[in-house]
């Protein structure tokens, strides 16, 4: 065997943490050891490679291409060891699904099929992360992902990674439900009334900003905020005259209570699907597979609302 002699279990589990990590520091803390004895290990398995795993810029340790590599083969290799020891003795451990969720889905379909999971498996729970998609995306290259639901990447993004359609999804202009901006054609509300657009980084932006480039309204829109977070975005268009750019599932909830209104924006280009990405080499029959034959299974009941 190629596998050096001093190379051991810890040191591919610190390994794993800083990776996934992205900090010394943050991994020691994770792991209750010091950061001068994680350092330490880590400089040893560089050794035994012959390679640094790890660029170090400012507090940072960002994987080098080496490093890259080895975290596969190094989680594959930690997963197929805790399996033959759960087939051993027989389980005691609950395996955990980790899923990338984008706000824009996270209030929708997500929920419901979590809870159908809880229920059929309780073998298994479910770690839910949010963040802008290409956050998931990496988080999902690196090992730290199983899943991610929402939007498709773009292709320059997409290269090893599957995208599964679940269901089409719109981007709605909404506003509170008694705002006076709602007898109005969108692009007269548009110009007389600030506006809440998606973050610059999420894929629902650049629908949003085709619309307002093809009403002339890119130089002129009052831009007051830039969220898709619900928590964010809804009390400030409740509690406003202000107009939000956002997906259907984040405020569905509202607008089929009332509470909030949508303006006819009678364009086709700002419906998109959404749907599970996923590395091509997924385990199947796994609790992450069966995660995504839910979703897949009540998506078609999702988009029939």
């Amino acid at each position: 065997m190629n596998i050096p002699s001093g190379m051991k279990l810890r040191h591919l589990e610190a390994f794993l943490s800083v990776a996934e990590a992205g900090t010394i520091t943050a991994a020691a803390r994770e792991r209750n050891v010091s950061q001068p004895a994680l350092s330490k290990t880590i400089s040893e398995l560089e050794t035994q490679l012959g390679t640094p795993l790890f660029t170090r810029t400012g507090r940072q340790a960002v994987l080098t291409p080496a490093g890259e590599a080895f975290r596969r083969h190094a989680l594959s290799s930690l997963q197929s060891l805790e399996n033959g020891v759960r087939a051993i003795t027989g389980g005691g451990r609950t395996d955990v699904v980790k899923v990338g969720v984008l706000p824009t889905v996270a209030s929708g379909l997500f929920p419901a099929v979590a809870l159908e999971f809880s229920e059929l498996r309780p073998d298994a729970r479910i770690a839910v992360i949010t963040g802008p998609n290409r956050y998931l995306i990496d988080r999902m290259r690196s090992g730290g992902l199983d899943l991610v639901v929402g939007r498709m990447a773009p292709a320059r993004e997409m290269t090893g990674l599957s995208f599964e359609y679940l269901y089409d999804e719109t981007v709605y202009l909404v506003a509170r439900k008694d705002h006076p901006g709602l007898v109005l054609t969108p692009v007269e509300a548009l110009r007389r009334y600030p506006v809440i657009l998606p973050n610059p980084g999420s894929i629902i932006r650049q629908q949003v900003m085709q619309y307002l480039i093809a009403a002339g309204l890119d130089q002129t829109v009052n831009v007051r905020f830039e969220t898709v977070a619900r928590p964010v975005g809804l009390p400030l268009v409740e509690r406003s005259d202000m107009l939000w750019f956002i997906s259907r599932g984040v405020v569905e909830r509202e607008l089929s209570e009332g509470r909030l209104a949508t303006l006819d924006l009678s364009v086709d280009y700002l419906t998109g699907a959404v749907g599970l990405t996923r590395k091509f080499d997924f385990t199947r029959d796994s609790p992450a597979d069966f995660l995504a034959s839910l979703l897949h299974r009540r998506a078609k009941d999702f988009s029939a609302r």
